[in-house]
C-alpha cells in the first residue's frame, strides 16, 4: 500500500472517515510510509534535504506529493497513512496489530530540535537538524565520536479512529486510541492491542523511527521513512480502556495523560486490571505483585500527553496460566471494585 494523496493525509484522526482500504481479519498489509521530516519545511523537502547533504534522487517522490497537500487546521505535522478498515471490528472490540516487519525505504534519518521543543527546549536558542546515515548492513547509525546507535525501526504512530464524541483529534498527543505513543519496543515481533471506537477500527500509521530512547526527550527520534508490514485480528468484546502490547518476553500495559502523575496512576490501574481481569488474581495481590515485579517506564514525554509503560516479564505470569501462553486481552474484563481512572 503506497502513501499518496489518495491514502495519506496530515496528522489528524477524524471519526467517520471512509477507509482507504478494507481487509478481513488475518490479512497482512505492507504500508510504504513516509517520514514527516522535510514535509513541513518552508523551503520545501528538496531544499531541506539538500542542505543536510541528501541528493534530490534520495528524496521519496511521495513526500513531495504529500508536502503539497493543504494542511487542515488542528493537524500535526505528521504524515499518516490510512485509515484501514478491518471487517467485523465494532466499538467495544479490540484490534490486534501484529508487527511483522519494519524496514528502511531510504538510507538516512533526521533528528531535529529547537526552542520550545522537547524536555529542555527552553534552553535552546535555535533550531537544528542532524542527518544520520544508516550503515550498509542496516545495523546502526554512526552518531560520531565512535558512537553507534543501534537500528531498531518501529512506527511511532499506530492508532485507530477515536470516539465520535471527541471529534477530529490532532495526531500529536497520544490517547486511548493509541496514536503518537512513540513506544520504541513496538518493533517487528511485537503486537499492539487497541480498543475499537468506530466500525472497522480505522487503523492509521506513520511517524516511523529508526532509533529512539524511552522519552524522546529532544522532541524527535531518528525520523526515517519505513516500509511497515502488519497483520490484523479482531477480539470481540475485549473491553480495553487503554492500549496494551506484548512481545515474546513481555506484557506492556499503558497509562496516557497530560499529567505524568496521572499517567503513572493509569498505568498502575491498567496493570492491576490486567492481572485481575485476564489472569484471575485478586485486586490486593495484583497491586502487590505490580510493586514487586513490574517496571514502569516513561515511553513518551514530549507530545503533550505522557505515556507510562508498565512492563511485566511473562515468566512471572506463566504460573498463573499453567505455563501456557500468557493471554493479553479477555472478553468483558472488569476493573476491580473501588478503583477508578482519573
Amino acid at each position: 500500500m503506497e502513501t499518496s494523496r489518495k491514502t495519506a493525509g496530515w496528522g489528524l484522526f477524524v471519526p467517520g472517515s471512509e477507509p482507504v482500504l478494507t481487509v478481513k481479519p488475518g490479512a497482512c498489509v505492507t504500508i510504504n510510509t513516509v517520514s514527516w521530516t522535510g514535509a513541513t519545511a518552508p523551503e520545501g523537502p528538496i531544499a531541506y534535504f539538500r542542505a543536510l547533504g541528501v541528493p534530490a534522487a534520495q528524496v521519496l517522490p511521495e513526500l513531495l506529493e504529500v508536502a503539497a497537500m493543504p494542511r487542515p487546521e488542528g493537524s500535526s505535522g505528521h504524515v499518516l497513512t490510512g485509515p484501514i478498515g478491518v471487517e467485523g471490528a465494532e466499538p467495544g472490540d479490540v484490534l490486534e496489530i501484529r508487527v511483522l516487519d519494519v524496514s528502511p525505504r531510504v538510507p538516512y534519518g533526521v533528528n531535529s530540535s529547537g526552542p520550545g521543543l522537547g524536555v529542555l527546549g527552553d534552553l535552546l536558542e535555535r533550531r537544528t537538524a542532524r542527518l544520520l546515515r544508516l550503515d550498509p548492513e542496516q545495523r546502526f547509525y554512526a552518531f560520531g565520536g565512535g558512537i553507534e546507535i543501534p537500528f531498531r525501526p518501529f512506527a511511532g504512530i499506530m492508532a485507530v479512529a477515536p470516539p465520535t464524541g471527541v471529534g477530529a483529534v490532532s495526531a500529536n498527543p497520544p490517547g486511548r486510541w493509541g496514536g503518537n505513543m512513540d513506544f520504541r519496543d513496538l518493533v517487528a515481533g511485537s503486537t499492539l492491542y487497541l480498543p475499537v471506537f468506530q466500525p472497522g477500527g480505522m487503523y492509521y500509521t506513520g511517524d516511523t523511527h529508526g532509533a529512539q530512547g524511552h522519552g524522546e526527550v529532544d522532541q524527535t527520534a531518528v525520523e526515517h521513512s519505513m516500509k511497515v508490514t502488519v497483520q490484523f485480528f479482531v477480539h470481540k468484546g475485549g473491553a480495553l480502556k487503554f492500549p496494551r502490547a506484548e512481545n515474546r518476553d513481555y506484557v506492556w500495559c499503558m497509562g496516557i495523560h497530560a499529567d505524568l502523575n496521572l499517567a503513572m496512576r493509569i498505568a498502575a490501574e491498567e496493570v492491576v486490571d490486567y492481572l485481575v481481569g485476564v489472569l484471575g488474581m485478586t485486586g490486593v495481590e495484583a497491586y502487590r505483585l505490580s510493586s514487586l515485579v513490574v517496571d514502569f517506564k516513561v515511553a513518551e514525554a514530549v507530545n503533550v500527553n505522557k505515556v507510562v509503560i508498565a512492563e511485566i516479564h511473562k515468566d512471572r505470569l506463566r504460573p498463573l496460566v499453567g505455563g501456557a501462553d500468557v493471554p493479553i486481552v479477555g472478553r468483558g474484563h472488569h476493573r476491580p471494585a473501588g478503583s477508578s481512572v482519573s
